[in-house]
């Protein structure tokens, strides 16, 4: 048994255990793992076989830890445990103060044994594919600046790598106090992130309008909502319903970070 940096040619092995497990792994995600952030992700191999797999991307003071994932046939055996260590020792090389998670049930006792807690919950809302808008959204100048410095007052860091593969293929919508990404795909758009630092229910209301006028209407968009935002009720009316939910979990100093101003996450899970 090793593990060692996965390499372009295990990428087809975690897709195919992703969609047996039910994930979703969005276009824009899936070319920044296997890109500049390919050395991020870790294999676990028995006999030369992928059996498992992990992600840890650290932004700086914050690191995630996603995609741990074991092949059926390998679990009962430990691995996941030692992928998630590999992670964690991963991250505190690279400097990371504050670990960060999504956890299922099934998952959540193994983070606890390392020290992690639930901060918020996770819900996953999608909404499908649906009859096109007639409006056209108006352009929003500086919306870009208004997620990069919400990003930070949120995250308490610049995550400049990450927020620059998300907007250089997705559209900003801002107003006022609030500002959202869409990210668009050939299979799955993904609303996110989503910052406001009051919570207006109107501009929440004229952001997701506008993104919704400029998504593709025959692809569906899944959303990862805190638990703890007020926005249920704004997906809902919008066509939006929950499929699922996770906890939101750290362990570490999280000083800086202000959770008050995330309404959704930045990717599925997985970057944060």
């Amino acid at each position: 048994m090793e593990i060692a940096v996965a390499v372009e040619g295990d990428w087809p092995d975690f897709l195919v255990l992703a969609k047996d497990e039910g994930w979703r792994v969005p276009p824009v995600e899936e070319a920044l793992l296997t890109g500049v952030l390919a050395p991020c992700v870790s294999v676990l191999r028995q006999q030369g076989a992928a059996c498992g797999f992990v992600s840890a991307v650290c932004h700086g003071r914050n690191g995630w830890i996603g995609n741990l994932i074991v092949a059926p046939a390998a679990r009962r055996r430990g691995y996941g445990e030692r992928l998630f260590a590999h992670a964690l020792a991963a991250l505190e090389e690279r400097g990371a103060r504050s670990l960060w998670l999504t956890a299922s049930e099934l998952g959540r006792p193994l983070y606890e044994r390392h020290g992690f807690v639930a901060v918020d919950g996770i819900e996953r809302w999608i909404s499908p594919p649906r009859a096109r808008k007639p409006s056209v959204p108006a352009a929003i100048h500086g919306a870009t600046e208004a997620l990069s410095a919400a990003d930070r007052r949120a995250w308490g860091e610049r995550r400049l790598l990450l927020l620059g593969a998300l907007t250089a293929s997705g559209q900003p919508f801002a107003c006022k106090e609030t500002v959202a990404l869409l990210q668009g795909g050939r299979d799955l758009q993904v609303l996110g992130p989503w910052y406001s630092a009051t919570c207006c229910p109107r501009e929440n209301r004229q952001v997701l309008s506008a993104l919704l006028a400029a998504a593709d209407p025959e692809v569906e968009i899944a959303c990862d909502l805190l638990a703890s935002s007020p926005l249920r009720s704004l997906l809902a009316a919008a066509g939006f319903a929950p499929v699922g939910g996770a906890a939101l979990m750290v362990s570490g100093d999280r000083a800086g970070v202000d959770l008050r101003r995330v309404m959704a996450l930045a990717s599925l899970g997985s970057m944060g």
